[in-house]
């Protein structure tokens, strides 16, 4: 008697309706998704395709997941170094056979590395992207870059935290302005120098809401690119390096006349604590999902 009422308990689960089910595996996790629940029968494995499941991609939390998991953890960084394996690419393969073209965001992890042709990978297929936020370390050439963008005709928000590490060169903005006519929310963290502020203000007219928090800054850029990027409406430079050591005060002035065009202008107050930790990275790392402006939070 109890294993006839086990079978039909087991049958009640395998009947649920697809909808019902999509709302429970929701609240998992990728790795318990399509490792787990998506093996279970082929209604569940049907239901684990359903589209509003995937309008998300955050290739950080399947990190934060693969930690919580020591053994695997310690097992995929030794694979990964001996046999040079992409795990994000690989973790990308193994996604889209749920998720077909269905996102609309994808997160890389802040601190990894993508080799060239990673970036154009997850364009291929994942083609509807809106908002997305890329590594700090891109391994990627401009002809890869290109053909990326391409694609992402709908990309509207862009991260990029970019710092020059050996073998990284500085992002050249123009692929967006060639490509993403969508693009009007950008998100800059790193150093603001005369040619990327530059490449800004020529190829990125389209940009309303421009986001340099915790990014090394001078008022000569920043005032470049008020003056010129014609849309601009909100600025935000909270916990930027270099505006507090401006010792022109008559740029200082300029800055200020020039920001009060615009609908938002952020800045830090005086004996901003967040200001003072900038410069660890693991302080980066946490913060870099959040902002200000919440058309860059994640």
């Amino acid at each position: 008697m109890k294993k006839a009422d086990s079978w039909r308990e087991d049958s009640d689960w395998e009947t649920l309706h697809r909808d019902i089910l999509a709302v429970i595996f929701a609240k998992l996790d990728v790795m318990d998704l399509t490792n787990g629940a998506s093996r279970l029968c082929s209604s569940w494995f049907l239901a684990s395709h359903n589209r509003t499941l995937w309008n998300t991609i955050d290739l950080g939390k399947l990190g934060k997941v693969k930690k919580g998991r020591s053994l695997r953890s310690i097992m995929n960084k030794i694979r990964t170094f001996l046999f040079n394996v992409n795990e994000e690419r690989t973790s990308l393969t193994y996604i889209t056979k749920f998720s077909h073209t269905a996102p609309k965001n994808l997160f890389f992890t802040s601190s990894s590395w993508t080799e060239d042709g990673d970036v154009l990978f997850a364009a291929e297929r994942l083609p509807n992207i809106e908002k997305l936020a890329l590594p700090r370390r891109l391994l990627e050439s401009d002809k890869s870059l290109q053909l990326a963008f391409g694609k992402w005709k709908n990309l509207k928000t862009l991260i990029i935290a970019h710092n020059r590490y050996p073998l990284t060169k500085a992002f050249e903005f123009q692929v967006l302005g060639e490509n993403c006519s969508n693009l009007t929310n950008l998100k800059y963290l790193g150093c603001l120098d005369e040619h990327i502020a530059e490449q800004m203000a020529r190829y990125l007219q389209s940009i309303k809401r421009l986001s340099l928090q915790c990014s090394v800054v001078t008022t000569d850029e920043v005032l470049l690119l008020i003056t010129n990027l014609r849309n601009l409406a909100v600025l935000n430079l909270s916990h930027c390096y270099g505006l507090d050591q401006e010792s022109d005060m008559v740029l200082v002035y300029n800055l200020v006349q020039a920001a009060s065009k615009l609908d938002k202008f952020i800045t830090c107050s005086q004996g901003c604590t967040s200001c003072q930790e900038i410069c660890s990275r693991s302080w980066v790392n946490k913060h870099w999902r959040n902002d200000e402006i919440k058309e860059f939070e994640f």
